[in-house]
């Protein structure tokens, strides 16, 4: 199973992401966070992470994607962590600000059901799939 942490504001954006996964057909764990700071301190506040992979939204309050991702990638436990940014900017400047930052994977929402469905489809498949991922200190490496 896939852990997820969702980092999102907008009800509506987590709602729809979590149906699109759910019909992907992966075994998926989704916990969600609305706000930058709560999210900061949820994946601090543990001795390792609790997710194999953080959906982020650029657009918070409290933090901004870009300051979450600076936090993440400046802890040392957190520091592989995977970190998808999912905005609504298609913006160069922000695709390349979360690249150097350490972002994993950069991908611009869709708006319309069927684009999120197949978008979501395909991104869940390989990070269940195809990827490995680090290892939650146990040893064992999630897949």
């Amino acid at each position: 199973m896939l852990h997820i942490l969702l980092i999102e504001d907008n009800p509506a954006d987590a709602q729809v992401l979590e149906m699109a996964l759910r019909r992907a057909g992966v075994p998926v764990d989704l916990h969600l966070l609305s706000d930058g700071e709560e999210a900061v301190e949820y994946l601090t506040g543990s001795g390792r992470p609790s997710c194999d992979l953080v959906l982020l939204d650029l657009n918070l309050p409290k933090l901004s994607g870009f300051e979450v991702l600076s936090q993440i990638k400046s802890h040392e436990h957190l520091k592989d962590l995977p970190v998808v940014v999912m905005s609504g900017s298609a913006n160069a400047e922000d695709v390349e600000r979360c690249y150097r930052g350490g972002a994993s994977s950069y991908i611009c929402k869709r708006s319309r059901l069927q684009e999120i469905l197949d978008s979501t489809a395909k991104f869940a498949a390989y990070w269940a799939n195809c990827v490995e991922l680090p290892s939650r200190g146990n040893g064992v490496l999630r897949h």
